[in-house]
């Protein structure tokens, strides 16, 4: 196999607020695998509220793939690299990975699954509206796709506003995503009652991610399925959410890769918990990867495509509220003709 890398800055099409700040863009990297003429990619989409940098993955990759490629075989080396890589790096390396073998094979990983297992029908799909001035909800709205829910997020303070000015502008059902930027259980009591008790399909984490104490209290109060983000970082914090959580958002660059991606699903299911595949504003490539296990969700968050002004990748699109991954090879996209992606290649 041939490695190479390649630094890259995803932009939105309008600055994308959350309670974390507003940002322009998303720093990323994405990774290239070739073997015999054929070529693999993987994405690590790194927003600054992960504590991962372009810099921290670019030289975790390069480092384990010089100590291991010069004396091992394939299989040797992709065991130490998915061994020795931080999440995000892993996810980025597994999925070029991933994308090659199907890509050698002609076959698609959606119609299998990373495990070879057959997957149901996908999930039901969202498209999100990140923090917004009110004038400008009307605009944002008429450019994203038609879908199943409206994600809306919020945590700050024209948030009864904002709910306000969605409700006479879409007639979508809502899920609400305050990511961590509520301290009272009040405050989602007050937003439900805007839009509606039987208009709300979730709330996402609405508290801080160490305040398991209000996230079960806010499901004593309300009838809504509560999904756990930041609290559940992996399989450790998984097997406690029962405790506060009705569902878990699942996202690649936290767990680090689809296999542990498709292990929580399936240790989530048995748990009782709802599932929803997440992204951190990924390309089609990033999106169209996690959407291979859209068999094992209730919800789909894969809407980074939307957001993103330079997706490099193509093929994903959205129809009748569900996700559609146009190619038949492979992750099913496309690196696009003329995208800026510089890929520098890595001497083993």
């Amino acid at each position: 196999m041939e490695l190479a890398i390649a630094r890259y800055r995803l932009k939105f099409h309008h600055p994308f607020g959350t309670a974390h700040g507003l940002r322009d863009g998303t720093d990323s990297v994405f990774v290239r695998l070739r073997s015999g003429g054929v070529e693999g990619y993987g994405e690590a989409t790194l927003p600054p509220y992960i504590p991962y940098t372009q810099d921290v993955v670019v030289e975790n990759i390069v480092s384990v793939w010089v100590k291991y490629g010069s004396n091992t075989t394939e299989e040797e080396i992709l065991g130490a690299l998915l061994a020795e890589l931080c999440p995000p790096a892993r996810a980025a390396f597994q999925m070029a990975h991933i994308d090659l073998k199907y890509r050698i094979m002609d076959a698609s990983v959606g119609s299998h699954g990373p495990n070879n297992i057959r997957l149901s029908e996908p999930a039901q799909c969202m498209v999100t509206l990140g923090h917004s001035n009110i004038d400008d909800i009307a605009l944002k709205l008429s450019e994203l796709p038609r879908s199943g829910v409206l994600k809306v997020k919020l945590g700050a303070p024209n948030d009864l506003d904002v709910l306000r000015a969605v409700n006479k502008l879409d007639d979508r059902r809502l899920f609400l995503d305050a990511n961590q930027g509520w301290t009272e259980v009040a405050q989602a009591e007050q937003a439900v009652l805007v839009v509606g008790l039987r208009n709300v399909v979730g709330l996402e984490q609405p508290f801080a991610k160490d305040r398991w104490d209000l996230h079960a209290e806010l499901r004593r109060r309300l009838d809504i399925p509560v999904y756990g983000d930041e609290s559940i970082q992996g399989l450790q914090e998984l097997e406690r959410a029962p405790e506060a959580f009705d569902g878990v958002n699942l996202k690649l660059m936290k767990c680090g890769g689809l296999d542990v991606a498709a292990d929580m699903a399936k240790r989530a299911q048995d748990l009782g918990l709802k599932v929803m595949l997440g992204s951190m504003s990924e390309s089609s490539l990033g999106c169209a990867a996690m959407a291979s296990l859209a068999g094992t969700a209730d919800l789909l968050d894969l809407d980074g495509p939307w957001l993103i002004s330079n997706d490099p990748f193509q093929g994903l699109q959205m129809g009748d509220g569900k996700l559609v991954v146009e190619g038949s090879a492979g992750i099913g996209v496309q690196l696009r003709a003329g995208a800026e992606l510089e890929f520098k290649p890595i001497g083993a």
